[in-house]
């Protein structure tokens, strides 16, 4: 191992290496002159992640392009099929929910859950959903819901949605209650 230069952003010696013990300096920082070690440089990568995630727009190329990994990922777990685009994604995204008529919004990093000016709201968060799951994610097969939405779907058939809505239904009528969105 040698010594090559201290981490610009906390003083420590660089060491550069291909065994575990000692290593702190990434191969690639060290061909791009990087002098930043690996504690810094996951840090400084990290804040940048946060920092792109609260500038983050529905339906801007960021988040088409989180939307679409996130699929593909989980199209290898699930071993379903995949071709999606970012192409594919714009073309079928809007500003609201389709099944809910809610405004789409992002969760942002370093927000709490829940309601209120700066907490998010997971239930209106945009989510990929698979209309067959077992077609995969393919370009036919998809739309964007919102979260609230997809998480209703993703347990029961259409039949047994349409059976617990006429349910309530008629209890809230049964029982002179009203909804509270």
């Amino acid at each position: 191992m040698k010594h090559i230069k201290a981490c610009k952003s906390c003083d420590v010696s660089l060491v550069k290496g291909t065994e575990k013990k000692g290593y702190n300096w990434y191969e690639s920082n060290s061909e791009n002159r990087m002098y930043i070690c690996n504690k810094c440089f996951k840090l400084n990568k990290n804040k940048l992640k946060t920092k792109q995630r609260k500038e983050k727009q529905v339906g801007d190329a960021r988040h088409l392009n989180d939307m679409r990994e996130g699929a593909r990922n989980r199209a290898r777990k699930s071993n379903v099929p995949y071709n999606l685009t970012v192409k594919d994604l714009r073309e079928i995204i809007t500003d609201k929910c389709p099944i809910l008529g809610t405004k789409f919004e992002l969760n942002k990093v370093g927000q709490a859950w829940g309601k209120g000016k700066d907490k998010n709201n997971w239930q209106t968060s945009p989510s990929l959903d698979r209309i067959v799951p077992e077609k995969g994610y393919v370009k036919d097969n998809i739309i964007i819901v919102s979260l609230m939405a997809n998480s209703i779907k993703n347990q029961a058939t259409p039949d047994q949605i349409q059976k617990v809505a006429t349910f309530y239904k008629k209890l809230y009528t049964e029982k002179g209650l009203t909804y509270v969105n």
